[in-house]
Order: structure tokens, then sequence, then C-alpha cells
């Protein structure tokens, strides 16, 4: 077994983790808007949380999405129109390049939002008295892992051989 593999193995239980991760974001979603329409139709008694932590889980649940179709490759594309006029060795190295600049992208992002969420996270939420810290954290994290599986995606497609190469 080879590093890739054995990468590749790690950063799917990874991306295991993140899909359970994003389906109890979004069972809390539903669960939460769900009670405040309970509560603001039937009871006419809404609560003032909930709109600012429902926003809060979404933007939690925008970032975690992206590191899934980042891992699984399902993000949009417009690699059916570049590799489809080029051969296989300048397919290769049009998607090593992307890999590249999209994790370098994401290291510099990965940064500059950690370096924001430390300096001004410590201010409380206005409604739910919540540490900005516990939001603004969605970026860095899970541009950190985005960042992983843009290197390890590079890192596959500079090992794999000519004829694996997929157009």
């Amino acid at each position: 077994m080879n590093i890739v593999q054995v990468s590749d193995k790690v950063l799917d239980a990874i991306n295991t983790f993140m899909e359970y991760m994003m389906g109890i974001l979004f069972l809390s979603l539903v669960c939460i808007t769900f009670q405040e329409v309970l509560r603001r139709y039937l009871f006419n008694d809404p609560t003032y949380w909930a709109s600012e932590l429902c926003r809060f889980l979404l933007i939690w649940m925008t970032f975690t999405g992206a590191c899934i179709v980042t891992r699984l490759v399902t993000h949009l594309t417009m690699g059916f129109t570049i590799h489809r006029f080029v051969n296989q060795s300048t397919s290769k190295f049009i998607k090593i390049f992307i890999a590249a600049a999209s994790a370098i992208s994401m290291i510099v992002l990965t940064y500059y939002s950690g370096k924001v969420t430390l300096l001004a996270g410590y201010r409380p939420a206005p409604m739910t008295g919540i540490p900005m810290y516990y939001v603004w954290s969605a970026l860095p994290i899970n541009g950190a892992i985005i960042s992983l599986y843009m290197i390890a995606e590079m890192v596959k497609h500079i090992f794999e051989k000519e004829e694996e190469v997929t157009p």
C-alpha cells in the first residue's frame, strides 16, 4: 500500500465525518426552523435567537458542503471542455496546475480568515451571545480541510500514470 492509498483512506474518513456533521447541522437547522414556525404562527410566541442561530448553522453548512464536494470532486468544473481538446499529458498538467492553484488559494484564505477570527472573534453575537469565534471558525477549519484535499488531489495527479488519466 503506497502513500497515496493511505492518504486517500485518511481523507475519506475525514470526509465521512464531514458528511455526518453536515447531517447533524441540517437536522438542527430543520428542527430549529420548525419549532420557530410553530411558535411564531401557532402560539404567537417567537423566539429571539432562532433566526440568528439558523444563520450560523447555514454558514457552517455552506463551508462543510464545500469540503464534501471538493473531496468527491462533484463541484462544478469546466473540465469537459478543456480536456476534450488536448492530449493526455497536457490534460494532466492542467489538472495539476488547477489543483496547485486551488490549494495555494485555500491556504492563503485559511491563513487570513484565521487571523480575522482570532482578532475579532471575541465579540458576542447580538441575540444569542455566542462568541463569534464559533461562527467565523467555519472558514479556517473547512479551508484547511479543503487545502488538504486539493494537495492530495495534486499529488494523485502527479503520480498517476498516463493511461490512468481520464479526460
